[in-house]
């Protein structure tokens, strides 16, 4: 006498860690059927069913639609589970790149954040900077000299959309740029240039007129709490500081968010960096 499946439905469903509403759909759908079907409609699993209904669940929590996995169940053989199988080592690789791309966001900004609490606020550093690779905005000095703000809005909401759509955030603080010329004359210091997000992707793969390189050196860095349109204060620490050291500004200043509208409700909790590069001392 032929020995029947040992569990019904229940037990199936308890022992393969799902509900039995799964087990009666994917029965209906023709995906999973029982082992064995009685006269009066009792159905019964066996233990050998166990491992394909793993591998089942396994696949559809990696992507796979219930179609594919039908189709697959129709026509079972060692070659189309090889098939199978390679697509979805492929799928995986690329959810690996995407989490591992999630995990370094979420522990720069953690960093970024841990940073935060040793800052001293409206005091004016010396700091060695390495180089940093931003993707640039558009320009927008003009828009700021004319007080476009429509038009300064729409250039910052293109530069997000592809910063998001392009894989280009890694994490780090948002930014703008104003010219050397700008920060040093007082009342100026508002016309932001570029709007800036750094990135760890290569420079040479962003567009040629959009990417900027940082350069490494000395830089005098400020923080400020508050509303951070609100940069003059910050500027005109910064210039006293060059005017009583002789120093010689280089290039753009760099104003970055380290803390702002995702990491606090109040706005006089934001907090805002500024760093300009300054020339090198000639040794001896």
């Amino acid at each position: 006498m032929a020995r029947r499946p040992a569990f019904h439905t229940g037990e199936f469903a308890k022992i393969t860690g799902v509900n039995k509403r799964t087990l009666h759909y994917y029965d209906s759908e023709g995906i999973f059927r029982p082992d064995y079907i009685a006269e009066n409609g009792y159905r019964s699993y066996s233990f050998r069913q166990i491992y394909p209904f793993h591998l089942i669940r396994t696949m559809r929590g990696m992507g796979l639609e219930l179609g594919e996995i039908k189709r697959y169940m129709e026509e079972r053989s060692p070659e189309n589970l090889r098939s199978l199988l390679k697509s979805q080592e492929i799928w995986l690789d690329e959810e690996i790149k995407t989490l591992t791309r999630k995990r370094t966001i979420v522990r720069k900004q953690r960093e970024r954040l841990t940073a935060t609490t040793a800052l001293q606020l409206d005091e004016v550093r010396e700091e060695d900077w390495p180089k940093a690779t931003l993707l640039l905005s558009a320009p927008t000095r003009s828009f700021e000299e004319h007080g476009n703000h429509a038009a300064v809005e729409k250039v910052i909401a293109e530069h997000l959309r592809y910063v998001l759509t392009h894989d280009i955030y890694a994490g780090l603080s948002f930014g703008a740029m104003v010219e050397t010329g700008d920060y040093m004359t007082p009342g100026k210091e508002s016309l932001i240039c570029h709007y800036f997000t750094p990135t760890d992707v290569p420079l040479r793969h962003l567009p040629r007129e959009l990417r900027h390189e940082r350069p490494a050196g000395r830089y005098l860095v400020t923080c400020f709490a508050g509303n951070y349109m609100n940069t003059a204060s910050a500027y005109a620490r910064l210039r006293s500081y060059i005017e009583e050291h002789a120093l010689t500004p280089r290039g753009f200043s760099y104003e970055e968010s380290l803390i702002d509208e995702i990491s606090a409700a109040n706005e006089a909790d934001y907090i805002t960096r500024i760093a300009i590069r300054i020339a090198e001392a000639n040794p001896g």
